[in-house]
């Protein structure tokens, strides 16, 4: 049988018959870079089962994909896979392209990603009264109905680091605030009775900042 490497792949791919693309993919050899890979997995979309074959190979390679190949993906491919893949392409993301995700994406995949990267949440996010919640913090900062997370957020729970949260935690035991709001990494504040996340909190912190007891 005939092999293919990425390159030549990708060369012959249009002038062939969606049967000959779905077979060849069998045939590849190596990947090409996160954007071509992408290209292609969208355009064999029609056929599912090659898409998430290729998708597959792609996380296992681990490439880092662009948010809005991120976006199409969710669409149609296996969430588990594209989970996998907003993982590895995580170190890439920015505020905004977590804005875009956010609609898209669970909202606890969203707030367990910024929390490990250190990324604002969307503005639209802080504002839910339920945000503190699904972080499954509410025993230990007071009252509110729990939130369970679904398949997504259980998932990218077993990707990112396990006790991020735990981490957050020791910082606060440990470092407290030093009043040096500027670089102070993000984490939650209190307002109008509920916690947000982010950093320079005038209301209320997490490690004691203001009151010293982290609520205004």
């Amino acid at each position: 049988m005939r092999t293919y490497t990425w390159d030549e792949y990708y060369e012959k791919f249009y002038d062939w018959e969606e049967s000959t693309r779905v077979r060849n993919l069998y045939a590849l050899t190596s990947l090409g870079s996160a954007d071509e890979v992408g290209e292609i997995i969208l355009e064999l979309q029609s056929d599912v089962g090659a898409s998430d074959r290729l998708l597959q190979k792609a996380v296992e390679a681990k490439l880092q994909f662009p948010v809005d190949i991120i976006i199409e993906l969710f669409c149609c491919n296996d969430e588990k896979l594209v989970a996998q893949a907003l993982y590895n392409s995580s170190d890439k993301l920015t505020a905004e392209d977590v804005e875009e995700l956010y609609g898209v994406v669970d909202d606890d995949v969203i707030i367990k990603l910024c929390s490990e990267k250190g990324i604002p949440l969307p503005e639209e996010l802080c504002e839910s009264p339920d945000v503190y919640d699904s972080v499954n913090d509410n025993n230990r900062f007071g009252k509110g109905k729990e939130k369970k997370a679904g398949f997504l957020g259980t998932l990218f729970s077993t990707l990112v680091v396990a006790n991020s949260i735990d981490s957050r935690e020791s910082q606060n035991k440990t470092f407290g605030c030093n009043g040096d709001c500027a670089n102070c990494p993000p984490h939650y504040g209190y307002r109008y009775g509920r916690w947000y996340y982010g950093k320079n909190h005038s209301h209320g912190c997490e490690f004691g900042g203001n009151n010293g007891n982290g609520r205004s």
